[in-house]
């Protein structure tokens, strides 16, 4: 079920909205063998099946406050229908107290139902990687935690059904959520820690890439990389869950606030390395010409929302760069008014540098060479660290975050 009306119709048709290796797959064999229904209208839903896995967006505001409008939304729709017996189950990353203090209240009072005595309610928040999520489907455990322990149990046996992973059944919903936002945060504090020592380590000369290269000999650490910001659904949002729940409790989660505003100045601090190897082949950004390799906002996959990239873009139209980009999931298409180039060659013909905004695979054996030959103090902004500065053609001036600006020779 979703409120969109063409996202349905074109699920109809076997045609998904997102791109994930091997869905379009599964989701033709479950139309052809009837073991799959798509519908718009809520109130028909809830009157037609047992268990709900709800999986809605949940944003952040521009305040930085956890946006649950519309869980509050779906909350209030499937209580309009809610009967006895059946079983609300939370997929979204949401607070370890929002099950709790926002959907079994507007349940209860929509239904005249009270949650456990006569309807369950449980977490299972989904763990998946975008661009792997039908392989990760059977290979990453499964978390689940409910209102109830039949609950629990009854809802962790319906995942046994259909996955090979292991299903972990924890104590309570809240634990279920503190789970999933204690792993992405756990990520956004240490990627935040590397972005730290990318700035300082560029500032001392030294590479930050081999700093990590030979930190990750010792058992205990545990390599994470700095880049251009943190971008996608989750990790840019999460923290911000947990620094809500904290301020109803009174405690102030020092460090996960510091992170989100380290891994936020990120982009930022891109900008400036363009500005430096700019100037230091004599050239201004006002006038000047960059290339952008990258819109997404991780590796290999067609997805933009909250891209680290995208604000970089922003940073260097406000000095009056005339940008190009490439991307080859978003070949000819507009990204912030910009028509995306349909090849490599042609989006940086006539460049002054490039920029690496996203590592995708095509970006990783690029033969700059070429490009050398027809622009002598070519710039190259390496803000992912996927070159090797060594194995780079003599004459390009190549700076990475973390990594010092060099003329390469």
């Amino acid at each position: 079920m979703d409120i969109n009306k063409t996202t349905i119709e074109n699920l109809k048709k076997g045609e998904s909205f997102v791109d994930e290796p091997g869905l379009d797959e599964i989701l033709k064999g479950s139309i052809e063998h009837n073991k799959i229904e798509f519908v718009t209208d809520t109130d028909y839903l809830v009157k037609n099946v047992d268990m709900m896995l709800v999986c809605v967006p949940t944003p952040i505001t521009k305040d930085m406050a956890p946006d649950y409008s519309y869980i509050s939304d779906v909350a209030n729709k499937v209580g309009k229908n809610l009967r006895k017996g059946q079983i609300f189950v939370m997929e979204s990353s949401v607070s370890p107290t929002t099950i709790e203090t926002i959907i079994i209240p507007i349940l209860e009072k929509v239904s005249n139902l009270k949650c456990n005595s006569d309807f369950g309610v449980c977490s299972a928040p989904e763990r998946a990687d975008p661009g792997k999520i039908v392989q990760n489907f059977d290979t990453v455990n499964r978390v689940v935690g409910g209102m109830d322990k039949d609950v629990t149990k009854l809802v962790a046996d319906v995942y046994r059904a259909v996955t090979k992973a292991t299903v972990m059944e924890v104590s309570s919903a809240g634990t279920a959520n503190a789970i999933k936002l204690t792993e992405n945060i756990f990520r956004d504090v240490n990627i935040a820690l590397m972005n730290e020592f990318s700035v300082l380590y560029e500032r001392l000369g030294i590479d930050t890439k081999e700093v990590i290269k030979g930190a990750a000999t010792k058992y205990n650490f545990i390599a994470h990389y700095p880049g251009p910001g943190v971008g996608g659904p989750c990790l840019p949002a999460n923290p911000y869950y947990i620094i809500d729940a904290a301020s109803k409790v009174n405690y102030i989660p020092f460090l996960i606030r510091v992170a989100r505003e380290v891994n936020d100045r990120m982009p930022l601090h891109v900008r400036d390395l363009v500005i430096q190897a700019y100037n230091h082949v004599g050239l201004a950004l006002k006038g000047s010409s960059i290339c952008v390799l990258g819109v997404s906002y991780k590796a290999n996959v067609r997805d933009i929302q909250i891209s680290p990239a995208l604000k970089v873009i922003d940073f260097l139209k406000e000095m009056n760069q005339t940008i190009k980009i490439f991307d080859p999931y978003y070949a000819g298409e507009p990204i912030k008014d910009i028509v995306v180039g349909k090849t490599l060659e042609e989006s940086v013909e006539g460049c002054d540098g490039i920029i690496v905004l996203t590592d995708h695979k095509e970006f990783y054996d690029i033969d700059f060479q070429k490009f050398v030959d027809k622009k002598k103090n070519l710039v190259l902004i390496d803000s992912r660290n996927i070159y090797e500065p060594a194995k780079l053609p003599k004459g390009l001036v190549y700076v990475g975050v973390g990594r010092p600006l060099k003329t390469i020779e």
